[in-house]
């Protein structure tokens, strides 16, 4: 299992980092989009963080008084987003309210998304100016349907692509880039990035290669955008708790997004829940341990 995993990072990754640090498109299933509605339902299984046999529903119930909740999902697989949509139902039946963030909106499209949940705008145009693609009908859509009937607020969790691409290409600091930007910009950045000398880093250097020190600066920005959204949420609505939907690269092993959320608000509780494909038996690996506090494995 543990080759098939870092086979999947390894050239999803450096794919999407080739074509503009896409972070919409890590840590895909080897499947093909196309083949997102085409999953067995009944292959997969739940395990802790040591690798015992978990339940969902004693999972969900433990998060009544969890601050933030990161969902670690692989891209376009089907079970993945019934999962989420069975937590955030989970977390939204709670004394505490939730929020819903999501990796798969970007900060410009914040008031767009505001305005569907609102009602303003109906879903062709929402769809539309989001950019939503064929596969949101399966995947995310219920998220964002279950969201908008229960006044549940989205968070759009992530830097716009083209800013976070264009401090990747200009090799400035984050502080001298992000002075170059006009107000209005730098209002959809986090205010600070700093690139973590971590595991992370290190993981990430070993999937790209000599590719990694171009490219880290612009993943870090990433993790720092939806730590730093996710924070300043919690920041003004103290009383809500945040289940973020995001790739699993991102989350995997309490790093990425959670070490810059923690830095935010370190005495916020954490929960992180991670994805893996096998093509077997649906069984725990060794490799696989400690990656989440509950670890979905699927076929």
């Amino acid at each position: 299992m543990s080759s098939l995993v870092d086979v999947t990072r390894r050239v999803l990754l450096a794919g999407s980092l080739l074509i503009g640090v896409g972070c919409d498109r890590l840590d895909q299933p080897t499947q093909t989009p196309e083949r997102a509605t085409e999953r067995d339902p009944e292959a997969h299984a739940f395990f802790d963080s040591d690798g015992d046999p978990s339940e969902l529903d004693g999972f969900i119930a433990s998060l009544a008084d969890v601050d933030f909740v990161g969902f670690g999902e692989l891209h376009h697989h089907s079970v993945g987003a019934q999962v989420q949509l069975a937590v955030l139902e989970g977390m939204a039946a709670q004394d505490r309210p939730v929020a819903l963030a999501m990796e798969f909106f970007e900060a410009d499209q914040q008031a767009t998304l505001d305005a569907y949940l609102a009602g303003s705008i109906d879903e062709p145009t929402f769809r539309e100016q989001t950019g939503r693609d064929d596969n949101y009908e399966q995947l995310h859509r219920p998220l964002i349907e279950f969201a908008k009937r229960s006044g549940i607020p989205v968070i759009a969790a992530n830097a716009p692509r083209e800013l976070v691409t264009a401090y990747r290409e200009s090799g400035a600091t984050y502080a001298d880039y992000l002075a170059t930007l006009s107000e209005g910009e730098q209002a959809l950045m986090p205010r600070t990035s700093v690139p973590p000398d971590d595991e992370f880093k290190a993981r990430f250097m070993k999937t790209m290669g000599e590719r990694g020190p171009a490219f880290y600066p612009a993943m870090a920005l990433w993790n720092d955008a939806m730590a730093e959204s996710s924070a300043d949420f919690r920041d003004a609505h103290p009383e809500h708790r945040i289940l973020l939907i995001v790739g699993v690269y991102h989350v995997a092993k309490h790093l990425g997004v959670i070490t810059q959320y923690r830095a935010r608000r370190p005495d916020d509780s954490v929960r992180v829940v991670t994805m893996t494909p096998v093509e077997g038996p649906i069984v725990f690996d060794e490799s696989n341990r400690g990656e989440g506090d509950l670890v979905l494995v699927v076929r």
